[in-house]
């Protein structure tokens, strides 16, 4: 069961990011070029499209998406691949949710009744929030870009063996030397040198 769902984790993040884009794509459409939108002129669109294009859920679900490949288990192959995108997708929708918040708070209403100027500074202020939002998420994917990635070890194929002997190796082995301890690691049948008899030959 556990093998089974880590399969998904990398699909059902890059579905999230790729449904977040797509949104993404059709909310600044419709508020930069009015397509579907029926309102003329850039700051009323703007003032009406700022709860789309600043939604506090849109760096939320990017940063799920994230966890999903790098935190959820073990690193997916793809995760770096799918952090640049969502980062991209963040950064797109902050620069254009700065422009929705400028224009908004330049449009002063129409039409039936004005805004006041108060409701436009409350706005703006919530705007803000929402962008120290994205900011505290893109910090947090840049810091995940930037880890190291750990190792991988391809199935049926070892690590590279250590080409010099260790520490304990070389000590025991230059014990074997001075014929105190025979050496560990030593082909079996070697004989190791016995010291010279200390005293007076007759």
């Amino acid at each position: 069961m556990r093998q089974e769902t880590d399969r998904l984790r990398e699909p059902a993040a890059w579905a999230l990011v790729g449904f977040l884009a797509l949104q993404l794509i059709v909310d600044a459409l419709r508020v930069f070029l009015g397509v579907g939108s029926g309102v003329d002129g850039f700051r009323a669109r703007a003032y009406g499209g700022q709860s789309a294009l600043l939604d506090v859920l849109t760096p939320v679900l990017l940063a799920v998406a994230v966890l999903l490949t790098t935190h959820a288990g073990s690193r997916t192959p793809r995760a770096r691949t799918l952090t640049r995108a969502a980062l991209g997708v963040l950064a797109a929708q902050a620069v254009a949710g700065l422009a929705v918040a400028l224009g908004g708070l330049a449009y002063e209403g129409g039409g039936f009744a004005d805004i006041p100027a108060a409701a436009r500074v409350e706005q703006t202020a919530v705007n803000a929030g929402v962008l120290v939002l994205f900011a505290l998420c893109a910090y947090f994917m840049i810091v995940v870009l930037g880890a190291p990635v750990p190792p991988t070890v391809t199935r049926g194929k070892s690590l590279p063996h250590q080409e010099w002997p260790s520490y304990a190796q070389g000590v025991a082995y230059q014990a074997a030397q001075a014929g105190s301890v025979p050496a560990q690691g030593m082909p079996s049948g070697t004989r190791t040198a016995e010291p010279a008899p200390t005293g007076t030959v007759p």
